[in-house]
């Protein structure tokens, strides 16, 4: 569906009146971006003549690491629409029937089934990103230092992300009434936010470390 959109069509339909895709779908497709920033350092680093004087153990985990971020760019795109289906279990829970108290009771439970999905997608988007960090580390370790900024900007737009899928956390967490759960999301979800500035923040230390 949207992730399938170009890009002028998706911005249009992202500033449009529809609720979806929203700030959850600019998050994806934020990481899918700073997954393309660090495959496309990795590109400029295979096949180069630096690259030749690797050997061949270090050539096959470059090689291995590109494979890999290459697949995460392509699940980030999935959670365009994840998070643009999340949204929907909402609404259309809220407009279930309440006549009677069985189906007051069958719409509580579906609203609570959709609050708790809509918090699960953003959670697993925001683990997904933080497991890229190791990506770029590799490509600023290992890539082309002429390009060395992009995987920079790579850490930059993946701790957006992350910030951006902890909000969300955030605000599908005030619809959940179990407290015990909220807890626990609440507690990983800031965890999830620390890691990333910490892993952010090295990053783009070393990269202004190499470009000086």
């Amino acid at each position: 569906m949207f992730q399938d959109m170009k890009i002028n069509d998706f911005t249009d339909k992202l500033s449009s009146e529809s609720p979806v895709p929203g700030g959850g779908g600019a998050a994806a497709l934020g990481a899918a971006l700073a997954a393309s920033l660090t495959a496309m350092v990795f590109n400029l680093t295979v096949g180069k003549k630096a690259f030749e004087e690797y050997d061949e153990q270090t050539k096959k985990y470059v090689l291995k690491n590109l494979q890999e971020i290459k697949d995460s760019k392509n699940e980030f795109l999935t959670f365009i629409d994840k998070d643009a289906e999340a949204f929907s279990k909402i609404i259309d829970s809220f407009k279930l029937p309440k006549n009677t108290d069985e189906e007051k009771m069958i719409r509580s439970r579906k609203i609570q089934e959709g609050y708790k999905f809509a918090a699960e997608v953003p959670m697993e988007l925001g683990k997904k990103s933080n497991s890229i960090y190791e990506i770029i580390d590799v490509a600023i370790k290992y890539g082309n230092k002429n390009v060395i900024s992009d995987a920079g900007a790579a850490a930059i737009f993946n701790h957006s992300v992350i910030e951006i899928a902890v909000l969300n956390i955030a605000i599908n967490l005030s619809g959940i009434k179990d407290e015990g759960l909220k807890g626990i999301l609440k507690k990983l979800s800031q965890d999830m936010l620390n890691y990333s500035q910490e892993k952010k923040d090295s990053i783009l230390k070393n990269v202004y470390k190499q470009i000086y």
